[in-house]
């Protein structure tokens, strides 16, 4: 069992090396691995982009009774669920 857990990394490190080893390869390793990076990171800055709908958020209005109600159920539901499975 600890002779597998050894032995994968090591022929991965094996052929990575044997592929390195060539400079021609290692450009064009490097250049794959430049283009993937950029394509990552263009993928997730264009995720982070997305704004949310946020219309009200941080200050609360005291007189939006619907809002108010919402947030007090919200909080009340992990104390609620403690107490129906305890009396269970």
């Amino acid at each position: 069992m600890r002779k597998q857990n050894v032995l994968v990394p090591a022929l991965a490190a094996g052929v990575a090396a044997y592929f390195l080893m060539d400079k021609e390869k290692r450009v064009k390793f490097k250049l794959k691995a430049q283009d993937m990076n950029s394509k990552i990171r263009g993928m997730l800055s264009k995720s982070q982009n997305h704004s949310l709908p946020v219309e009200k958020a941080g200050l609360p209005d005291p007189h939006d009774i619907e809002d108010n109600k919402m947030v007090d159920e919200g909080s009340q539901y992990g104390v609620h669920y403690y107490n129906k499975t305890i009396q269970q």
